[in-house]
């Protein structure tokens, strides 16, 4: 997984489902990554304790529980 920071235990990361045509602009901020041990092209990853933007956070959060939510 891409690292941005120098740390050297785990990351405590969620993996979210997101619209495949956002992840390429996603994964371009600090603190999301193409998805670990998931279908790249459809879910990211996002590390807890890094990623700073909490209102965004609980959007990407709503919109993953909405695409896998009711099926």
């Amino acid at each position: 997984m891409k690292r941005n920071d120098l740390r050297t235990e785990p990351m405590e990361i969620v993996n979210l489902k997101c619209e495949p045509d956002l992840i390429s602009t996603l994964i371009r901020e600090s603190g999301i990554y193409p998805a670990y041990h998931m279908n790249k092209q459809h879910w990211i990853s996002v590390d807890i304790e890094g990623y700073e933007d909490i209102e965004k956070f609980k959007m990407l959060v709503d919109m993953s529980y909405r695409l896998v939510g009711h099926k």
